[in-house]
């Protein structure tokens, strides 16, 4: 079922890189826009950004128009279902449930952080995975090990007004991620 869950998941992350590179055309710093188109078109392309380069970024997604409170509703909604979370409900309601999942996974890597990737089971591993986007059906504990110190790398640097950015990551790290892809 994971497959077939993460397949309907998928759907909705070309949704969610392409509202982001709509969202950057209209920010009104020329390097921070170039930035975040770049990156954008790197994902596009099939490349797998840098840890490096989304923190590059993050100032971004606190305000207007890549804030949580901010985005555009489409980009919600696709967010939304990356999170498995119903599209279907008024876009001040889907704002306040991404947040607060956004913000739940955040915890939880803070905890796993402090409790030490080593410390999981392969089958913990993988749900931590799933749950941050990545299907990990085709990956071995290595490779979902080395994602998750990625994606910790990232999350746990992050305030929690940058949550627009932890939840875009999840598809900007998971999408092309080598050995994930169907």
């Amino acid at each position: 079922f994971l497959d077939a869950y993460d397949a309907i998941r998928r759907d909705s992350y070309p949704d969610v890189v392409e509202s982001l590179a709509l969202a950057a055309r209209s920010l009104p710093e020329p390097q921070l826009q170039k930035r975040l188109l770049e990156l954008c078109a790197q994902v596009q392309r099939g490349s797998q950004p840098h840890v490096a380069e989304l923190y590059a970024v993050r100032s971004l997604f606190s305000g207007s128009p890549l804030g949580l409170n901010k985005l555009q509703v489409s980009h919600v909604k696709a967010l939304s279902q990356v999170l498995f979370l119903t599209p279907h409900l008024p876009a001040f309601f889907l704002r306040r449930r991404l947040r607060s999942h956004v913000l739940e996974i955040r915890h939880l890597d803070r905890a796993m952080l402090r409790l030490g990737l080593g410390q999981l089971s392969e089958e913990e591993l993988k749900a931590a995975c799933y749950l941050r986007g990545l299907n990990p059906t085709r990956l071995g504990m290595s490779e979902c090990r080395a994602w998750l110190e990625q994606w910790l790398g990232l999350s746990c640097k992050l305030q929690a007004s940058e949550a627009s950015l932890l939840a875009n990551s999840m598809v900007l790290l998971s999408l092309n991620y080598v050995g994930a892809k169907e």
